[in-house]
């Protein structure tokens, strides 16, 4: 089967935001939607493998990024965008977090203005009345776990390919929250491939935490450090706990 024809499994519409802020360099003639989709994210997934952090947590991040642009931006007299916001009464505290680093550099605070002045009405309201309204579901919360099931469906299904295991043995590897995810997807040859390559993958970055541990002691210090083994300990914190 070739990789352009292969599904991951998931709605397309669960990683909408994504594969929109991708598909441009990769359009693909006249071919349906749904094959231009699975074709994009296998490259795509390659690109973000070189990259020195967990491909998955890469499609959230970016993902979660495209997302508020659309929100604040593009989207903000949209109702059907707006809607989820108001319900949850904003994001929950880890993404209003990314809306304030966001503000500092693409998203505009009149737009973020606009969304909660919305939101402290209804609270208001509420309160008027004599009762407490209660949150629902951080709409980022609900598409960071959705775009992570994308993500860690499409990481299984090319664990059996040799340009994506040729690929992914000279990467930065998953990080542990979404190697528990892949590892529960596979198995066979597929998972025997995946569970070594990780291996191989931790190994070396635990290799290089040993050298970056060597070379702050006195003895060693004068010794000059590469970057790899300088930001040997950010990686590992990172592998840890994902981003």
């Amino acid at each position: 089967m070739r990789k352009r024809d292969r599904l991951s499994g998931w709605d397309d519409r669960l990683i909408e935001g994504f594969l929109d802020l991708i598909s441009r360099a990769f359009e693909q003639g006249d071919r349906n939607r749904s094959d231009r989709i699975k074709f994009v994210g296998y490259y795509e997934l390659l690109k973000l493998l070189r990259e020195p952090r967990c491909p998955v947590c890469s499609m959230i991040e970016r993902s979660l990024r495209y997302y508020l642009k659309n929100v604040f931006i593009e989207q903000l007299t949209d109702g059907e965008f707006r809607e989820p916001i108001r319900e949850s009464l904003g994001y929950c505290q880890q993404h209003s977090k990314l809306v304030r680093e966001l503000s500092r550099k693409r998203l505009p605070r009149m737009g973020i203005a606009v969304v909660y002045e919305d939101i402290l009405a209804r609270v208001q309201a509420k309160l008027d009345d004599g009762s407490i309204i209660l949150r629902g579901t951080c709409p980022l919360c609900a598409m960071e776990d959705d775009i992570g099931s994308y993500g860690t469906q499409l990481v299984a299904d090319y664990c059996g390919d040799g340009e994506f295991q040729r690929v992914f043995e000279a990467s930065a590897g998953v990080c542990l929250p979404h190697l528990r995810q892949i590892d529960s997807k596979i198995d066979g040859e597929r998972a025997n491939f995946f569970r070594e390559a990780q291996r191989t993958i931790i190994a070396r970055l635990n290799g290089q935490l040993s050298e970056f541990i060597r070379r702050n002691d006195y003895r060693y210090s004068k010794e000059k450090i590469n970057q790899q083994d300088a930001t040997s300990w950010q990686r590992a914190v990172r592998f840890t706990v994902g981003e």
